[in-house]
């Protein structure tokens, strides 16, 4: 039987729908197993984060707010 790997943030296309996806332990502050979770839009296929840059890549559809996640974090793909 072969093993899935989970899609990640990079994966994903400019425009495709998502959750982060929860991490055991997490349930103070980022929604965790037992919190809801804020659906985000990927806005952007660029990605830097250092001392000088960063580049918002995802926007958060509660609210608009837009933020940088990192290419490698695990994520669900919400269909529409």
């Amino acid at each position: 039987m072969s093993q899935q790997k989970p899609l990640t943030f990079g994966e994903l296309n400019v425009g495709d729908r998502f959750i982060g996806r929860p991490r055991d332990g997490d349930d103070a502050g980022h929604c965790g197993l037992r919190g809801g979770s804020f659906l985000f839009e990927k806005i952007s296929m660029e990605f830097r984060n250092s001392d000088m840059t960063t580049v918002e890549n995802a926007r958060r559809l509660y609210d608009g707010n837009t933020s940088n996640m990192p290419l490698g974090m695990p994520v669900y793909k919400i269909l529409t």
